[in-house]
């Protein structure tokens, strides 16, 4: 079964934790433990049978504590033993996972801490706490109207609650990181380059103008020089001076500025510096409060995510529109929401290409002008693109990581297990692929990537995995063409198997059998549903009314794990009534298990 989740896939991965969960069976001495241990490992990065002596810590001494009111606290770390003998014995645990004696022995190395924690109020989360003043107060916690007049009560002062120790517990959740997303792996510049990149950059030398300007001290209303100091407008002059100041290069004491004690040895360390800088950036709300429309670290999170998600030259109006999205309320899609993120996103980009973190460009390519256009189809779209410099890549890498998403280096995926680089892969660059593709088969050998991949092809039946890891067995050679033979067999991916294998002319002699063509298209279908649904519609329109129908009653007689998605896209998204209507009754009888007619 498919263990890996990288991109938010909610409702698939819920029924994947509940499959687990039934695998292994109820605990009553620890209920809802290992419903609880697999939602917050979807939460932390996706891997749901991948487990290293850090998880074991962290979900035992401070995941439990938070969130759970076991009737038996001991029996929390016997039944964690129980979960990874299980997980080993089905032969669910992930390579890269630490070896089954180093498990067990986390358990018991945290179980100390633990209890300590269990026995600690301060260590609980805000609905824990919750739970157990209304258990004490003698309210019934399982009625939710019960519930919220105890807290009304509470907060009235009627009801007696440590709100000292409420605030506490409140401020250190909303400290709490995240889900973390995956994004597309990244290569990172090599780091004389970034060195030498930050050097140049326009910031680095306009910071080192100003601690010259500075000397021993200036009033700070002599700031009004600085835009023709630093030879650039107001605005970009009053950010290079904030961001001087948050890097403490130089101090504003009283009314004067004076140069920071670090300020000279700083200067000394430009790549240092330069990263200063680049932290300090997130900081200057002041700066932009008036153009921006919420938060300038959501604002940069969220432009900095989307320029990872693509590689190479980004269209403006495509980081508005992912931009836009991701900050939207409830309500705030429409034109004037899109201008606010337009004109924040622009100021953001302009002040970074500043800094030397992005560059700007006009939209040469037919792609690119075509994105924009289907982006701004009713308006004068910006034609505008942008990308990352070396430098902003870094810089990128490791802000996105101090957010919270999983973002992969090319130089780190050799060391992840198929499952999890089938997946990770897609929407790298081409010189990504590459390497990571050099480096994961390199590191396994052609024969041990292939049998891996064909490992993987046989436990898990997902048509997204099963595509990706024949485009890998692509790159391994005569060895993944045996290991390929060996998979014709297989109830489940053979027929795959045998339509990759069809393809190659010294394989001619492979025979197809009924079905393989439906399969093999049905898997191709799927992945295009699942990213596209308007382009999983477009192209199955383009066939007539009645091949339609055809391929919607093959749809629903096939045995494909992912048949229902299909025609549940068919079902709710198709124009056609005609179509809609089978595909409805196409679902509606494959819920209730009727024959094909």
């Amino acid at each position: 079964m498919r263990t890996v989740f990288l991109h938010g896939e909610s409702e698939r991965c819920a029924a994947a934790v509940a499959a687990l969960s039934e695998r292994f069976g109820p605990r009553a001495d620890a209920p809802g433990l290992v419903e609880l241990l697999l939602q917050d490992k979807a939460a932390r990065d996706g891997l749901l049978a991948r487990w290293a002596e850090p998880d074991v810590t962290r979900f035992l001494a401070e995941v439990v504590p938070r969130r759970m009111l076991p009737p038996d606290w001991s029996a929390v770390p016997r039944v964690l033993h129980e979960w990874f003998d299980f997980l080993a014995g089905a032969g669910l645990l992930m390579a890269g996972s630490a070896p089954l004696p180093a498990l067990h022995a986390a358990v018991d190395a945290a179980t100390p801490a633990y209890l300590a924690a269990m026995a600690e109020p301060s260590e609980w989360g805000a609905e824990k706490f919750w739970l157990v003043n209304a258990r004490e107060h003698g309210v019934d916690a399982a009625d939710p109207a019960q519930l919220a007049r105890f807290a009304a009560a509470a907060e009235d002062g009627e009801a007696t609650v440590d709100q000292d120790l409420l605030a506490a517990i409140e401020d250190r959740d909303e400290g709490e990181q995240p889900p973390a997303y995956w994004l597309p792996p990244l290569q990172l510049p090599d780091p004389a380059e970034v060195a030498a990149a930050a050097a140049a950059s326009p910031v680095v030398e306009r910071v080192r103008r100003l601690h010259e300007w500075v000397g021993p001290g200036r009033p700070a209303a002599d700031a009004a020089e600085l835009p023709a100091l630093l030879g650039t407008d107001e605005r970009t002059a009053g950010v290079v001076l904030a961001l001087a100041e948050r890097a403490h290069v130089l101090r504003r004491i009283d009314d004067r500025l004076v140069r920071g004690e670090i300020g000279a040895p700083l200067l000394a360390e430009p790549g240092v510096l330069w990263g200063r800088l680049w932290q300090s950036f997130l900081l200057l709300d002041e700066q932009f409060a008036a153009e921006l429309p919420g938060e300038l670290a959501e604002l940069v999170q969220a432009v900095l995510s989307a320029l990872c998600s693509d590689s190479g030259q980004v269209p403006l109006e495509q980081l508005v529109s992912l931009t836009a999205h991701a900050l939207a309320d409830e309500g705030e899609t429409g034109g004037e929401h899109r201008a606010a993120i337009r004109a924040a996103v622009r100021l953001l980009l302009a002040q970074w290409a500043e800094m030397g973190a992005v560059r700007w460009a006009e939209a040469e390519l037919p792609e690119l002008l075509g994105r924009i256009e289907e982006l701004v189809p009713d308006g004068e779209p910006d034609r505008s693109v942008v990308e990352l410099t070396p430098l902003g890549t870094w810089a990128a890498h490791g802000s996105l990581r101090a957010f919270g998403f999983v973002v992969p280096t090319a130089a780190e995926l050799p060391e992840l297990p198929a499952e999890v680089v089938v997946l990770a892969l897609p929407g790298a660059a081409p010189e990504v692929l590459e390497e990571a593709l050099s480096g994961w088969i390199g590191r396994r050998g052609r024969a041990g990537a292939s049998a891996e991949l064909a490992d993987l092809l046989r436990r898990v039946d997902d048509p997204e995995l099963r595509l990706g890891a024949l485009w890998l067995l692509e790159h391994t050679g005569p060895e993944g063409v045996a290991a390929v033979r060996g998979l014709c067999e297989h109830p489940v991916c053979g027929p795959a198997a045998r339509m990759w294998l069809r393809v190659r002319p010294e394989e001619a002699e492979v025979a197809l059998r009924h079905g393989d063509e439906l399969a093999v298209s049905l898997d191709a279908m799927v992945v295009t549903a699942q990213e596209d649904a308007a382009a999983f519609l477009a192209d199955f329109r383009n066939r007539s009314t009645s091949h339609q129908l055809a391929i919607l009653d093959e749809i629903a007689r096939t045995g494909h794990t992912r048949a229902d998605l299909l025609l549940g896209v068919l079902a709710q998204q198709h124009p056609d009534a005609e179509v809609s209507d089978a595909a409805r009754r196409c679902l509606a009888r494959r819920s209730s298990d009727e024959p094909a007619r």
